[in-house]
């Protein structure tokens, strides 16, 4: 197997700050490989090691021969006065050139259809065209640009009329079309819609070439590693496996270790002894002498590291658990009556209620969590407070956390009865040390001010908090203890999230947007999930006769017993699962009319399975 990256005994360091003291490893082809650890262990910087836009110190970085590299950057963006469509085509810039000559050369025969050398320039060329997918690459770029979410009325807008963000996903569009031999990607998940994210899982699982990214993502991490690297104190450690090997294999290693250790020390001890008691009687020189030198040349076994210290967070608070807390009632959010984002909303919020809004991008959930702050109005329907309830928000754009103010001043504004000391001991509880504290507001980054965000936040008390997005930009250490928090707090939550992991070990509840209209689930993401197909599908199902036609044969049908359901319910499941890994095959996807019959065999698929579920829930 080919040595796609090697690294032997690599130092790094900036002027002030120690990086990397002689770390090894080595990428093959096709690997798929995590780079993980803390905020400021180094992760970017490797990529940029990797990149070649930093130097090691010391030590070898080799990257195999003729290969391609790609990164996300806002650098893959060429013109920003390209329309987005313009853009997208220049990844096929040389295939349309082909393409130009195919047709030049296929006039020229027509015209001299003896020229044997025109005919075997054509035939060179024409193989050249198909392999760089000379007919199809229309077609690619819609796959791409819708599966980005964008519109085909987006196509003639100018690059430089999106937002950051789109912009973003647009040179992920560009970078994933030129499928480079090597893909490295840091944080791809930041800014992205949970459907875009799910949907870049299945792509990278068959994507031909090696993959390296650093992500604080469990899940992505989870469904796509086969290889992690941890990064921790300035050296690395690796596991060949996915997030939940890497748990497991850590605790392994961490009491093997701890046992090597305990061993040692007792056999030290028993050494030391020995020297001590023995080492003026004459008869036993030659015996300590040999014990001084076994202690001499032996080898220490480390005391393995406990678990790393994490935030000490804990927020103060108390609702009533099982009482309504708040209510929705027929609630439409938008900006206006011709702008509706969301119609319908109902639910009831519990005391102690962990409810996750859930959805693609600008699909209204920060836009609900302000109509339940008092901030917007609702358009249509009730938001109705069952109690009294303090509210506390967190916001993920950081809006209060800018200006030229210092950590410490700004603390001072909001808290002037703590005093400097107890506000300096407060941020070294979240990883705020020496030079942060004289950090301006406007100077600090997404993880900073979210754990700024944090330390204000638990100085006081609130029945219910509000959370638009509170782990972005946190490492998995940090995020950790923010679960670990929440699942302590005695109040009631209503939070956004992307992430899957996150909601998954808070939410009780689940609040989905899509097309406009909002589902309501008792239950975490991963229950929501396996239901998700037959909630969307019943509601397109009530929209179309057809459908009901089907359900309607299907009840003719004589009933299955209660095994031969499961065994059909598996069966089925199991061939939409292939199907739709299928659509990332590159056969299939270039092929127009392969890809409509296997979209069409899953909508009638997903139909049957709807049937057979009703039909198992109802015995």
């Amino acid at each position: 197997m080919q040595t796609i990256l090697s690294i032997q005994d690599m130092y790094f360091s900036f002027p002030t700050e120690k990086i990397f003291d002689g770390i090894s490893f080595n990428v093959f082809e096709k690997d798929r490989l995590a780079i993980i650890g803390a905020n400021g262990t180094g992760k970017t910087t490797l990529i940029k090691l990797i990149l070649g836009k930093e130097t090691p110190n010391k030590g070898n970085l080799a990257l195999a021969r003729n290969i391609t590299v790609g990164y996300l950057s806002q650098e893959v963006i060429s013109n920003i006065n390209n329309t987005l469509y313009e853009e997208a085509l220049l990844v096929f810039e040389d295939t349309i050139r082909l393409g130009k000559e195919v047709e030049r050369l296929e006039k020229e025969i027509t015209e001299h259809p003896e020229d044997i050398r025109l005919m075997e320039e054509y035939g060179k060329k024409q193989t050249a065209f198909l392999n760089k997918n000379g007919y199809d690459y229309p077609y690619l770029i819609d796959m791409m640009l819708s599966k980005f979410g964008f519109k085909k009325e987006d196509y003639s807008r100018p690059i430089s009329s999106f937002s950051g963000g789109e912009k973003t996903k647009m040179s992920f569009v560009k970078l994933l079309l030129t499928k480079p031999d090597l893909l490295v990607l840091d944080e791809p998940t930041n800014h992205l819609d949970l459907s875009t994210i799910e949907w870049l899982e299945q792509y990278l699982l068959t994507y031909e070439g090696t993959l390296i990214f650093v992500s604080h993502d469990r899940y992505f991490i989870n469904a796509l590693a086969n290889k992690i690297i941890e990064l921790e104190d300035y050296n690395i450690s690796t596991y060949k496996g996915n997030y939940d090997y890497y748990i497991k294999e850590k605790k392994t290693r961490y009491e093997s270790q701890l046992k090597a250790y305990n061993v040692q020390q007792r056999e030290i001890a028993r050494m030391q002894r020995f020297i001590e008691y023995f080492r003026y009687k004459p008869r036993f020189v030659s015996r300590v002498h040999d014990r001084e030198k076994k202690l001499e040349h032996l080898k220490i076994v480390n005391k393995p590291k406990g678990e790393e210290k994490s935030l000490k967070i804990h927020f103060k608070g108390e609702a009533l658990e099982g009482k309504k807390t708040i209510s929705f009632e027929n609630v439409s959010i938008g900006y206006s009556q011709n702008q509706v984002l969301i119609s319908n909303i109902n639910g009831m919020v519990l005391g102690k209620d962990r409810l996750a809004i859930m959805g693609d991008n600008g699909t209204g959930k920060t836009t609900l969590l302000k109509c339940i702050m008092g901030s917007l109005k609702q358009i249509e329907g009730n938001i109705t407070f069952h109690r009294p309830v303090k509210m506390g928000y967190i916001d993920q754009h950081h809006l209060d956390i800018r200006g030229e103010d210092t950590l410490v001043e700004d603390m001072m504004k909001d808290f002037p009865e703590l005093g400097e000391k107890k506000i300096y001991n407060h941020l070294g509880k979240f990883n705020f040390h020496d030079d942060d504290f004289f950090k301006k507001l406007d100077m600090l980054s997404g993880g900073e001010k979210m754990r700024l965000l944090l330390a204000k936040i638990i100085l006081k008390e609130y029945d219910l908090l509000l959370l638009d997005e509170p782990t972005n930009h946190l490492d998995l250490l940090t995020k950790q203890a923010l679960v670990r928090a929440l699942d302590e707090y005695e109040g009631t939550i209503i939070f956004v999230s992307h992430d899957r992991y996150f909601v998954d070990e808070i939410a009780n509840k689940v609040m989905y947007f899509t097309n406009k209209s909002a589902y309501y689930h008792e239950g975490n993401y991963e229950s929501f999930k396996s239901l998700e197909s037959q909630l969307f599908n019943i509601d397109k199902k009530e929209e179309k006769n057809d459908k009901k036609n089907i359900i309607k044969d299907n009840k003719k049908d004589k009933p299955l017993s209660f095994n031969k359901l499961e065994e059909k319910i598996a069966k089925v499941e199991k061939r939409i699962k292939e199907l739709k890994h299928l659509q990332f095959d590159e056969d299939v996807y270039t092929n127009r009319q392969r890809m409509k019959e296997i979209d069409e065999e899953i909508i009638t698929l997903e139909n049957e399975l709807i049937i057979l579920e009703e039909e198992y829930l109802s015995r």
